[in-house]
């Protein structure tokens, strides 16, 4: 089945002022902001994105990207850049601000279609850095994040000099972004977003404020779900969505390269996956027996547990998971009753059970080093039938 890259592939030729914005589009666009954009986005005025794109191959930040965040990310930035629908976009206003003090990781930047007078404001997902999904879990206990804050300030800068049409979108984290700045941007800002996006984004926590600014853009946000998704059916939801079609398993279906696409619309499923519905109703039901205190005490021994255990980010936790759980044998106290609650909450679930064996398994083979003496054996057998066929 065709995904985003056959798209551009087949589309990519084709200028907005012939075929108007689609959602698939919005999917390419919601991923290049995962890229350190820094030293190839200007920092005043703006550049198309294939200038952006050289300046990226050349002075970008080519840093990785973690054992979640496909590298397929940088072959889309160069599929965009050479083709006719995307190379002319220009991008501006690229920020990313990681400050562990404040616990936050925010990212966004701006693409403007000229030809067709349209803005797409994009806030990024959560980046390999223990500091952004210390901010996601955060979420559970506590809000506003600042990543919040500042995503109503950035769609309210990105718009006051803006009269065209505005899309708001993200992928993940920067999907739930997304909802958030459109739930509390100003009424000015709101009339001018013609449509936002979450894509596999988590709603907003539970509350009746929460509630009434759902409620309020609900016609104005659309979630994008994949049947078996995990992340984007956290919180609370009013808004439109629509569930499509992975050719992934489990939280790997969070991963926007493995969507379904036909033409210019993504695949749509009839309903959410059993085990997708399993692991969301058991979420839910071990979030509803913590109190906030308990939710907070949990957080705060996980990431302690992390930071113990000299791990910055997601991929330091993969390796490092042996020093991890040695730092969970040191842990007493409360913060020890309130972690074997949770563990055991999880363990005995399933459905949450079967998707953290089937993604540990997945990690393994994306994180897998290379057997160096089964390379060696190769390479030797390799030069060998060369030479041997050289001699015949």
């Amino acid at each position: 089945m065709a995904n985003v890259f056959d798209y551009i592939a087949w589309r990519g030729d084709l200028p907005f002022t012939v075929s108007p914005v689609n959602e698939v589009d919005i999917v390419a666009l919601s991923q290049i902001v995962l890229l350190d954009l820094s030293n190839a986005v200007p920092d005043e005025g703006s550049a198309t994105i294939k200038e952006c794109y050289k300046a990226f191959t050349k002075h970008g930040k080519r840093k990785k990207l973690g054992v979640i965040i496909p590298e397929d990310i940088k072959d889309l930035f160069s599929a965009m850049a050479k083709s006719e629908r995307f190379s002319s976009v220009r991008l501006s206003r690229y920020v990313e601000d990681i400050d562990e003090s404040t616990e936050c990781q925010f990212s966004a930047l701006v693409a403007d279609a000229e030809d067709v007078d349209t803005r797409f404001v994009i806030f990024s997902g959560t980046d390999d850095t223990l500091v952004g999904w210390k901010e996601n879990f955060n979420l559970i206990f506590k809000t506003p994040t600042r990543a919040q804050l500042e995503s109503v300030k950035y769609l309210e800068n990105a718009a006051k000099d803006f009269s065209g049409s505005i899309y708001v979108l993200g992928h993940s984290k920067g999907g739930h972004l997304a909802l958030y700045s459109t739930a509390y941007c100003s009424d000015d800002v709101l009339k001018k977003i013609k449509q936002g996006y979450s894509l596999d984004g988590p709603g907003l926590p539970e509350g009746r404020e929460s509630a009434e600014k759902l409620e309020k853009v609900k016609d104005k946000i659309i979630s994008v779900l994949p049947q078996g998704s995990v992340i984007g059916r956290l919180f609370e939801h009013k808004e439109n969505f629509k569930i499509i079609y992975s050719t992934e398993i489990g939280l790997f279906q969070h991963d926007a390269f493995s969507w379904e696409i036909l033409g210019t619309k993504i695949v749509e499923a009839e309903d959410f996956s059993e085990s997708g519905s399993g692991v969301d109703t058991g979420m839910r039901a071990i979030l509803s027996a913590l109190s906030e205190d308990d939710r907070r005490i949990f957080v705060e021994g996980l990431f302690k547990m992390f930071a113990a255990a000299s791990c910055k980010t997601l991929t330091d936790v993969v390796y490092k998971m042996k020093d991890v759980v040695r730092e969970y044998f040191k842990t007493s106290g409360e913060t020890k009753k309130v972690l074997n609650r949770v563990f055991i909450k999880v363990l005995s679930d399933k459905y949450i059970r079967k998707l953290i064996f089937n993604t540990s398994m997945q990690v393994k083979k994306i994180t897998a080093k290379p057997d160096k003496k089964a390379e060696t054996k190769k390479s030797k057998n390799v030069k060998a039938k060369t030479s041997s066929t050289s001699s015949k």
